[in-house]
């Protein structure tokens, strides 16, 4: 559940957009298309906020609309894999959630 101040507005979102422009080159994470309008920008949480609640700039990417849209809630497959690795190695890593 979010709580109040867990994500970011105005000038505080503005700022972490800039940052995470200047960190990323402005192109979407995803589809490493440019951005050529900041108005375009959508910053995203890369690990879904489902299952890292935080709003920290290491867990933010930039990403157009489509591809935000896209990926939704869903995991990178890079964790995705990972995580079915690990399974695969030792099924008994992870307990049964309840």
């Amino acid at each position: 559940m979010r709580r109040k101040g867990d994500w970011l507005h105005g000038k505080a979102r503005r700022t972490v957009r800039d940052y995470l422009g200047k960190r990323d080159g402005w192109h979407c994470h995803y589809c490493r298309k440019p951005f050529t309008n900041p108005a375009a920008v959508t910053l995203d949480h890369y690990i879904p906020w489902s299952v890292w609640p935080t709003s920290k700039p290491r867990n933010l990417v930039l990403a157009c609309d489509p591809c935000n849209q896209a990926k939704a809630d869903a995991l990178p497959v890079v964790f995705a894999s990972l995580l079915l690795r690990l399974a695969a190695v030792d099924p008994n890593r992870f307990g049964v959630a309840a």
